[in-house]
């Protein structure tokens, strides 16, 4: 997040700055989203000079090119995860305290002899 703050905050200013596309975000990426990540900065079609395949995942992330678009797949992620567990809430508050139906016990049973 601090990196991404950065990143917007210079853009903000109107900063030119170096790639700030730190090497060590290839860590906090599955090599599956980093794949998911090109595709959708490619809109779906992939050159096909890039073979994805024998490409390094710090290879996919300058593919990327552009924190932008990690930033709105990180918080398309985070939408994403808000949307089931407010689905999740609203299913358990449906029903918070479900009754369990009564079944006649031997009390009942004494009490009417």
């Amino acid at each position: 997040m601090k990196h991404f703050a950065t990143v917007l905050r210079n853009r903000a200013l109107g900063k030119q700055t170096d790639n700030l596309m730190s090497k060590n975000l290839v860590f906090y990426f599955s090599r599956r989203q980093l794949i998911e990540m090109v595709t959708r900065h490619f809109d779906g079609t992939i050159p096909k000079q890039h073979d994805l395949v024998s490409m390094e995942n710090r290879e996919l992330l300058g593919l990327i090119d552009n924190e932008l678009f990690i930033i709105s797949y990180v918080t398309g992620l985070w939408s994403k995860e808000a949307q089931k567990e407010e689905v999740k809430k609203e299913g358990s508050q449906a029903n918070p305290n479900p009754q369990k139906p009564r079944t006649d016990d031997k009390r009942t049973d004494k009490a009417s002899k």
